[in-house]
């Protein structure tokens, strides 16, 4: 399940993407995206370890994109913030379950992951624009 922490990494990054290439501060982005200001400044560190976002102190300072929006896809920020994301706990290695090997339904689960994954991947921030968040 995507949870609120994902959701607001996406509507801050979806936010940079309309910035381009200025700098902006956790506290703008969060009244434009209507994150809890709390919140934004451990996303935003996470974004920045995982080389999405890039971050300047000081004067003129803030946070912007590491690089063109339409590079930083959709899995790239979901796995940031949640990691590895998986359907079913049997996706994620062996598990303790009476039915394994014989299973018919870790083959379907399976299939329908890497197809959630794959969407994922397709969609960059690019993308979004005009359906997600509020402009500028």
């Amino acid at each position: 399940m995507i949870n609120n922490r994902t959701e607001y990494a996406i509507r801050a990054l979806w936010q940079l993407s309309e910035s381009k290439d200025n700098f902006s501060t956790s506290e703008k982005i969060a009244l434009a995206q209507e994150i809890p200001g709390k919140f934004l400044p451990q996303i935003l560190s996470d974004l920045s370890r995982a080389g999405l976002v890039r971050s300047v102190r000081g004067y003129g300072g803030g946070v912007r994109l590491s690089r063109p929006p339409e590079k930083i896809k959709l899995l790239e920020i979901l796995e940031a913030i949640q990691g590895t994301i998986f359907l079913y706990d049997c996706l994620k290695g062996p598990i303790d379950c009476k039915k394994e090997p014989d299973c018919k339904l870790v083959a379907v689960y399976k299939k329908a992951q890497e197809a959630m994954k794959a969407e994922f991947a397709k969609v960059s921030l690019t993308d979004l624009r005009g359906k997600k968040g509020k402009k500028k």
